[in-house]
């Protein structure tokens, strides 16, 4: 893959005054106003061909809007869960733990002997 002498990684200083300005593909120099504020955001340093691409890596602070989207969407799902999911989970494991104090206090012989006369009649 063939590089081009223009193409080079920006400098710390480049990074943090790189405001999106771009030179025209032809390379050439931003004339009257333009120039002016090119200069500006420089430093006046001097015009080049070279042209500045970000690419990721930009760290960008969510919105108020989206932060208050995304706790009421994970308000909403705890609330499912602490209303919902976990009121079933309880009622299971106490339905299971009284059936286990039926099944022992009855035997399970009594049990299966009362299920064998209701399956097969006598």
């Amino acid at each position: 893959m063939e590089q081009d002498s223009r193409v080079r990684p920006m400098s710390r200083e480049e990074n943090a005054a790189y405001r999106g300005v771009t030179v025209d593909e032809s390379g050439a120099e931003p004339h009257g106003e333009e120039g002016q504020a090119w200069g500006s955001a420089y430093g006046g340093a001097p015009h080049s061909s070279v042209r500045y691409i970000r690419i990721g890596g930009v760290s960008r602070r969510p919105s108020l809007l989206t932060s208050l989207l995304w706790a009421l969407g994970l308000g909403a799902l705890l609330a499912l869960f602490i209303f919902v999911a976990l009121p079933a989970i309880a009622m299971i494991i106490v339905g299971v733990l009284v059936l286990g104090a039926i099944v022992s206090l009855i035997g399970r012989g009594r049990i299966l002997s009362w299920v064998m006369r209701r399956l097969y009649g006598r």
